[in-house]
Order: C-alpha cells, then sequence, then structure tokens
C-alpha cells in the first residue's frame, strides 16, 4: 500500500468503537500494511461522545486531520454528525442510523438534532453516503460488526473480507464469534447503490 487511507470511527460509548479500531488495526497488520492509531475515549462509560483514529500506509502516525478521513464509519448518527470536518469530497461515510439520544434530548433541555436533513446535505458534498437504515434482528454490541461488514464492500476499502475475518477469528472469544461473524456477514450482504 503506498498510499495513505485515513479511517475515523465515531460512536458513543458502550458500542464498541475501540474494539472495531483494534480489529481494524490487526486487519492492517495481518495485511502488512503500516497502521497507527488514535483514541479519544471522551465520556465512553457514561455513553458519551467516542471517536477514534486510524492511519494506513507507509510513514503513518495515527492522527487525521480536519478533512483528512477517506472514510467514516458512524455507529450513531449524531456522533457521524459531529465528525463532519474530518471529510473531504472523496470521503465515504457508512453510517448506522441507530441513535442514542444524548442526556440533555432525555433531560427535556435540547431537541435531538434533524438527522435526515444533515444526511441529505452531506450526499451532496461527499462521493457516497451509505445510509444504513431498517436494520433489526442484530444485537445494539454487534452492529459495529454490521458497519464494518458493510464498509468492507466499498470500493477503496484498504481491508479485505479474508484478513477481517482472520482478525475476527484471533480476537473475539469462542462464544461471541459465531454471532460476530454473522453480523460482519450480514453487513456485507446489506445492499445499498454502489
Amino acid at each position: 500500500m503506498n498510499n495513505k487511507t485515513k479511517i475515523q470511527v465515531a460512536g458513543v460509548g458502550g458500542q464498541g468503537v475501540v474494539f472495531l479500531t483494534n480489529l481494524m488495526v490487526e486487519a492492517a497488520l495481518i495485511s502488512d500494511i503500516p497502521v497507527a492509531t488514535s483514541e479519544i475515549h471522551g465520556l465512553s462509560q457514561r455513553g458519551g461522545s467516542v471517536t477514534a483514529s486510524i492511519t494506513m500506509g507507509e510513514n503513518t502516525y495515527g492522527f487525521i486531520e480536519k478533512g483528512g478521513a477517506d472514510f467514516l464509519l458512524g455507529l450513531e448518527l449524531l456522533e457521524t454528525q459531529r465528525c463532519i470536518s474530518y471529510l473531504h469530497k472523496t470521503s465515504v461515510v457508512v453510517a448506522d442510523d441507530f441513535k442514542i439520544t444524548p442526556y440533555s434530548v432525555n433531560a427535556g433541555t435540547a431537541p435531538y438534532p434533524d438527522t435526515k436533513k444533515f444526511v441529505k446535505n452531506l450526499e451532496k458534498q461527499i462521493q457516497k453516503f451509505i445510509l444504513i437504515e431498517h436494520v433489526s434482528g442484530i444485537k445494539d454490541i454487534l452492529r459495529n460488526m454490521f458497519v464494518l461488514g458493510v464498509a468492507s464492500t466499498v470500493n477503496n476499502f484498504p481491508l479485505t473480507k479474508e484478513n477481517i475475518l482472520k482478525a475476527i477469528h484471533q480476537n473475539v472469544a469462542d462464544y461471541n464469534l459465531e454471532s460476530t461473524m454473522e453480523a460482519f456477514a450480514l453487513g456485507r450482504k446489506y445492499k445499498y447503490e454502489k
């Protein structure tokens, strides 16, 4: 891999942002791709914002500058919206429409933002926006694997299905392996406009 690929991951504490990041790092190592990562945990144990950056390629350093992300994997739609400053015109966003309402919304002091308007506007600004909608039958904790499955089908995604599966086998406990593999496989079958 000569060119760098930069991936931003966004979600809420408890959704598996750090696990997903570590899994992609492992898949990159299996692929012999130089990789680095930096994480910002925020208030991850209280349901706060969690983001992580992964850079792959020669002389990589793990930090993604504003306007530098080639891919944004959003595990929650509002958290995806918070990361739009990292995108550029050829970025690809894979975002789950899953919503976890912040404390201010639950307390009635703020409304949940209009994410439909956000999606519609962003679709015009970047190369591709894949909004994962109406997915059921997957445990909330495995939605990160579904998002990775969808992302792995996008052109130019730097990690192959085979090496992601190897990373899953190396990092997931036996009692969760089957359901994790199934969530990833269902993500790969998700239909979107290519």
